[in-house]
């Protein structure tokens, strides 16, 4: 399907997860599984293999059988699905194994600090240091890879941070063996508690290499058996969008999971989760959720990917089947203009990385962005190289903490180049930010706000009627390098309480926004945490003061004048062409998600674009005209989602 050197690479990716319990095999119909699948339009399967039960008749000794494997076989199917030219993932989890084989390997189990297993419905956890790892599992994957004709695999839960179905947080393995072998390699003492141990982190990064080391060398292992085996977290990444009772959805989660993992380079198989959490998985979330999933995968260059648990024809909540089906049939009809497209965006967020989700300083910039529709990348900060950015104008550290001195000397030769480098909150040791020296952290503010002034005004339009910004709880003290333009200025903590009394009687000179011109660019720093106030918080005034700094002090171009702060605008590129697609938010209301509002009389401002047409592909209506250097596209209503190709 795709003259690339892989299968994988240009390939037009849409998944279904079929997630089969043991049973679904019994009265397996592979002719109805592929016309099922087919129906949707998908391109790629993942079918459950091998780990804790093999959906087949292994011979391996440490690999469990499935009772139920009367219906059509694993072989069966992968013939049908390949027949109908579908591509095959094989789903694997060799996080547990059944508990007879942890009774004849007690030493394959995991071990909590207090020395217990994990135990979850008969399956135990496995040590990542076990034997079953180090050497079983090779066993099991040349069975499975030389027997059956995969396409892919996925390893589920491979990660070194253990947590139980229903939350609970059990950490990584203490067993004797994985805190003998941290003892050897770095001469310490394993933690003996939880994350407030300072040697915790240090523990589970020593796993977490040992984890990647193992991947890497499985990685190899796989490839000498078959070269075109398209292998998650090397060929292709794979990530989810859910949802858990206590953990709503994040409304941009689609959007930034495939930015993070480089959805316009690489394949990201972004899974939208069909069911509401763990304990729910044959409820789904609402439709409309499902459908801004897909089509913000798509807005920011991933393959679309539905998740659900069972197969397609005994699946009893279709709800979510209707919404994907659309998303999936109009990228079959537009396979070609999705090919080979790249970012567009002139925008960077970096991410901090490592353990856990985004911190509220990157999501509060990630918000920001999106509703002011300035198309951007995301970077995790240990990803960051010159080459991802390469052709931007602005990169924003969002929250990243403590910089190498190889990652200082990128981000101030990107600014001493004519690029913008801005930080908030934590002062990152950039010489780009003019910041001379760093004096008190303020902690605890309860009513410290900053002023526009009038000759702030021309720099902060959109601050003039809301001139007080409250700034959070914490302030860096600073003093900056001559030269550097200062903006704004503090006011101290001063009464809020009781009315009476509530005024400030001091301004002072220090300033709330600082720009320090810095060779052919300049560094912005923000002295407080102006993202994570605005994800936290949500007010206007606060977005007014980051739009003026993207706008004004940045120089980026707006290019959705007047558009809804609710859709999301991306820009990607394909040789002379540019695909601006647009996604309809409007239907998110608080923790609920309905049908969008259509959106009308829309104009994008688009420079550099001069003389070009444009047309719709999602049945939206488009006109254009030229305005000096740019080209204004109007697109007469969105309702889901558009797609407009500019050539």
């Amino acid at each position: 399907m795709s003259d690339s050197k892989h299968w994988w690479e240009g390939y037009p990716w849409r998944m279904i997860q079929t997630n089969l319990r043991e049973p679904d095999m019994a009265d397996m119909d592979a002719k109805r599984y592929v016309r099922d699948v087919k129906e949707f339009g998908a391109t790629v399967v993942m079918l459950n293999a091998a780990g804790i039960v093999a959906s087949y008749d292994t011979k391996v000794p440490c690999h469990t059988p499935s009772q139920y494997l009367t219906g059509d076989s694993l072989r069966t199917l992968l013939d049908e699905c390949h027949r109908e030219g579908i591509r095959v993932i094989a789903r694997t989890d060799f996080s547990k194994v059944r508990y007879p084989l942890y009774e004849a390997h007690p030493d394959w189990a995991y071990r909590t600090a207090d020395g217990e297993i994990v135990n979850c419905n008969g399956d135990v956890q496995v040590c990542p240091s076990s034997g079953y790892l180090r050497e079983g599992v090779y066993d099991i994957l040349r069975e499975l890879l030389t027997t059956l004709p995969f396409d892919g695999i996925f390893f589920n839960m491979s990660g070194a941070f253990v947590t139980g179905y229903g939350g609970e947080r059990y950490g990584p393995c203490m067993c004797q063996t994985c805190r003998s072998a941290y003892q050897a390699a770095t001469g310490q003492e394993p933690p003996k508690g939880g994350l407030r141990d300072p040697n915790f982190m240090k523990y589970l990064g020593f796993q977490a290499k040992q984890i990647q080391a193992n991947k890497v060398k499985q990685y190899h292992f796989m490839k000498e058996l078959n070269p075109e085996l398209a292998v998650n977290g090397f060929d292709y990444t794979r990530t989810e969008c859910n949802t858990d009772i206590g953990r709503g959805p994040w409304v941009y989660g689609a959007s930034s999971n495939v930015r993070q993992n480089g959805g316009w380079e690489r394949v990201v198989d972004n899974a939208s989760v069909d069911f509401m959490s763990f304990r729910y998985r044959d409820s789904s979330v609402s439709p409309a959720l499902m459908a801004l999933r897909q089509w913000q995968s798509l807005a920011n260059g991933g393959g679309l990917s539905l998740y659900i648990m069972g197969r397609l024809d005994n699946h009893r909540d279709v709800s979510s089947f209707t919404p994907t089906k659309r998303v999936f049939q109009f990228h079959r009809a537009h396979e070609e203009v999705f090919r080979g497209l790249h970012s567009a965006a002139e925008v960077v967020l970096v991410q901090k990385g490592g353990l856990g989700c985004g911190n509220p300083e990157t999501q509060g910039w990630l918000q920001a962005l999106t509703e002011s529709h300035v198309p951007f990348d995301e970077v995790k900060l240990p990803d960051l190289t010159a080459e991802k950015l390469r052709g931007k104008k602005v990169i924003i550290l969002g929250g990243v903490g403590k910089l190498s001195e190889p990652q200082k000397a990128l981000l101030n030769g990107f600014a001493q180049e004519g690029g913008i480098v801005i930080a908030a909150g934590d002062a990152p040791g950039l010489d780009c930010l003019g910041i001379k020296a760093l004096g008190e952290h303020k902690k605890g503010l309860m009513s410290s706000a900053v002023e526009v002034r009038k000759e702030d005004e021309r720099t902060f339009p959109r601050c003039i009627e809301a001139p007080m910004i409250p700034i959070g709880s914490g302030l860096q003290m600073a003093q900056f390098e001559e030269g550097t333009e200062q903006y704004l200025r503090l006011i101290p903590e001063h009464p809020f309480g009781p009315p009476e009394r509530c005024y400030c009687t001091e301004v002072t000179e220090y300033p709330g926004v600082i720009a320090h011109p810095y060779g052919g660019g300049r560094g912005v720093y923000i002295p407080w945490g102006v993202g994570a106030f605005y994800f936290d918080q949500g007010w206007q005034n606060t977005l007014n003061l980051m739009q003026d700094v993207l706008f004004s002090l940045c120089g980026l171009p707006e290019l959705a004048p007047g558009l809804s702060p609710m859709v999301e605008l991306t820009l990607a590129k394909k040789g002379g062409a540019v695909l601006a697609q647009l996604v309809n938010g409007t239907g998110c209301f608080a923790n609920r998600w309905f049908p969008p509002v259509p959106v009308r009389d829309i104009r994008l401002e688009l420079p550099g674009l001069a003389g070009k047409t444009a047309r719709a592909l999602n049945g939206g209506k488009v006109l254009c005209e030229t305005n000096n250097d740019s080209l204004t596209v109007r697109l007469d209503e969105l309702n889901e989602y558009e797609a407009i190709i500019i050539e």
